[in-house]
């Protein structure tokens, strides 16, 4: 696991090409050198500026990328994966949902800053791409990538190629439609979407709202990981995690009905961290299509930095 301000350096002996990869979060940001095998060469993980203007990101990227590049070894290009919607054609971050700017410009100031090719991408979109290349989905045809973190995203990769969109945000499954009895606001303001009750963030928002409906204390701190963690005696908990079931289950029989794939790859630290929930979930998953085979990714939360890199390599598939 990278460690926040650190380097991670995992393999040196590879004679395929380099790319510059890059993946921005809300919180942290990720800038790697990976081998065209999806490979992570060097990882370094930093805080994501937010207190200054959107074209300090760029430039702490091409300076982290310069620092790491030790040997400067040739890259073969940049690519940028980001939380949010893109403007695929600009190069741009629009409305970051976890980011205090409106618009932060990637692909031009990157470019001109590392004299580099640079594509930008949605982090899932990314993620697919990365898992069925390097990752696991090798040897599917149809796979979506899903992952329950901070927020909810999804990535499609069907007919050989990243599904996109108009664009490029296609697949923006955290905001399919998954209740209308609560009908509490999700962070895009809009009402019942899976992101709003099944996120890391959503699950504290959710949960203090079951409890106000059943008539329930609700004593917790807001924070998911105590929610989520539930003692065998703890019946309110209990009781909680099967309403849970149910939305991430309406979530998941969406995604099956919508793209009809081989394989779900999960990620995310909500369902790393408890992978249970999973199959919770399956037991209100319909049935109206064959289930597809779920997997947990392999990748460790790099699935979108090499997903990036894969998007450079591959542009044929992206």
């Amino acid at each position: 696991m990278v460690r926040q301000n650190s380097s991670l350096e995992i393999m040196e002996e590879n004679t395929s090409p380099v790319v510059g990869a890059a993946d921005i979060g809300g919180t942290n940001t990720r800038v790697g050198l990976v081998h065209a095998d999806g490979t992570l060469i060097k990882v370094r993980s930093f805080k994501t500026p937010v207190s200054g203007s959107p074209e300090d990101i760029p430039k702490i990227i091409a300076r982290t990328l310069r620092e790491i590049n030790e040997e400067k070894t040739p890259l073969a290009g940049i690519g940028v994966s980001v939380a949010g919607p893109v403007d695929a054609i600009s190069g741009t971050i629009v409305h970051p949902p976890n980011l205090p700017f409106e618009t932060v410009p990637i692909t031009v100031p990157l470019a001109e800053e590392t004299g580099q090719c640079v594509i930008l991408q949605n982090d899932c979109r990314a993620a697919v791409l990365g898992e069925v290349l390097a990752g696991g989905a090798r040897g599917y045809s149809n796979v979506v990538y899903v992952t329950i973190s901070t927020g909810i995203g999804g990535g499609v990769f069907t007919g050989g190629r990243v599904l996109t969109g108009r664009g490029g945000n296609a697949a923006e499954i955290g905001h399919f439609p998954v209740d209308n009895t609560y009908s509490f606001p999700c962070t895009c303001s809009h009402y019942g979407h899976w992101e709003g009750y099944a996120s890391g963030n959503g699950i504290p928002t959710f949960y203090r709202e079951w409890c106000r409906v059943h008539d329930y204390p609700c004593s917790q701190s807001g924070k998911a990981e105590e929610i989520l963690h539930c003692h065998p005696d703890d019946r309110i908990k209990k009781d909680f995690r099967t309403a849970l079931a149910k939305i991430n289950g309406r979530g998941f029989s969406a995604v099956i009905v919508a793209y009809d794939p081989e394989c779900i790859i999960l990620d995310g630290t909500v369902i790393r961290n408890h992978p249970t929930l999973l199959d919770e979930a399956l037991d209100y998953t319909d049935h109206y299509l064959k289930l597809p085979e779920f997997r947990i990714s392999p990748l460790n939360g790099y699935a979108p930095l090499i997903g990036a890199a894969m998007t450079v390599l591959h542009p044929e598939m992206s």
